[in-house]
């Protein structure tokens, strides 16, 4: 079984910092568009499974869309990459 791709997920909200996570929660990375897309647009909570350097347990992140005014997400960490903005 294939294992899903490593995206990281950057969160603007309306108030306060930025979060920004790893996640394999997507099988691709347009699987993980359309959700972000759809999660901002209905103004729903999405909870992704973090992930981290190495593979110890890292928990997890809830987002609550009504709050969240822009993300982006890229598949891999690149030197200079725009991502897909939503």
């Amino acid at each position: 079984m294939p294992q899903n791709p490593e995206l990281h997920i950057w969160f603007q909200p309306v108030n306060g910092e930025a979060l920004a996570v790893r996640s394999r929660d997507h099988e691709t990375l347009e699987a993980a568009v359309a959700a972000l897309d759809e999660a901002l647009r209905q103004g729903r909570t999405l909870r992704f499974a973090l992930t981290g350097p190495d593979d110890a347990e890292n928990g997890f992140a809830l987002v609550d869309f009504t709050k969240v005014v822009a993300v982006r997400v890229w598949p891999e960490p690149m030197k200079g990459a725009d991502g897909q903005y939503l």
